[in-house]
């Protein structure tokens, strides 16, 4: 890996030298592997070809996961959650049904894997609320219902510096079962309602004392039509942190956490 230097920058490749940026850094390599043509066509990449159309896959899957969270995934996750969530999804397609290249994406028989997914490895919300809590879905699984006993939050909380009240997250989305179309040669949903979503979040909590009641919170889809048997319903936990200035809650960029607590 060489760095560039000078006024002109070059991305792609020229006279067998690969010009790219990583971080801000123009840098540039020996071109290496076969060329595009040769992967695209000869028999000898097909496994190459099979794995690229799954990761493919794998990556729109993940974007699909991603815009069903975007009301806090930008927020709650950390530079590598993408990468992470493309691993963790392409995983569950090379273990699905079907053949190599071509596998079917089931999240339902998978759910297990989603599981405690942290969306920051950094900050996790295990370590940060220790409170108890209970969760239940609605038979349509187009609602979910928290429940979190009263709590000393001094005790069971571990705020960030300068945190002075917290809420509670209770997000949810679809996650279709996905297919790969040999028309399109592309991987699509099932669902209609893939990415759809509900949010809802707990009141403003004092930090430093007991919040004084049981907090509910109740998200739910709404008049949606019925969610396919074979999508998933993943329901996620996370925790916000305010400081409150002249009256005025300010989110805190630090401390914040989420979690796949569930998948239905």
């Amino acid at each position: 890996m060489a760095r560039q230097k000078g006024i002109i920058r070059i991305k792609g490749s020229l006279g067998g030298i690969t010009f790219y940026q990583r971080n801000g850094q123009d840098l540039s390599k020996t071109t290496n592997g076969p060329d595009k043509n040769k992967i695209q066509h000869s028999p000898n990449f097909i496994r190459t070809r099979e794995n690229n159309q799954e990761f493919a896959g794998a990556a729109t899957i993940g974007k699909a996961l991603r815009v069903g969270l975007v009301k806090d995934f930008d927020e709650m996750s950390d530079t590598n959650t993408t990468a992470r969530i493309t691993r963790l999804i392409k995983s569950v397609i090379s273990k699905g049904t079907g053949s190599r290249g071509q596998r079917m994406f089931s999240p339902t028989g998978f759910a297990s894997e989603f599981v405690g997914f942290p969306f920051s490895e950094r900050i996790k919300f295990d370590s940060v609320f220790l409170a108890p809590y209970s969760v239940t879905v609605s038979a349509g699984r187009d609602q979910i219902s928290m429940i979190i006993p009263d709590f000393n939050t001094a005790n069971l909380v571990h705020a960030p510096a300068g945190a002075t009240h917290f809420r509670v997250i209770n997000l949810f989305t679809v996650l279709s079962q996905y297919e790969f179309n040999t028309t399109t040669k592309k991987y699509e949903p099932n669902d209609p309602l893939n990415s759809a979503n509900a949010f809802n979040a707990s009141g403003f909590i004092p930090l430093g004392t007991d919040v004084g009641t049981d907090t509910t919170i109740v998200s739910a889809i709404g008049t949606a039509p019925t969610i396919l048997a074979t999508s998933a319903i993943i329901s996620c936990m996370g925790i916000e942190f305010y400081q409150e200035v002249g009256g005025a809650m300010y989110l805190l960029s630090s401390g914040n956490a989420m979690k796949i607590q569930a998948v239905y």
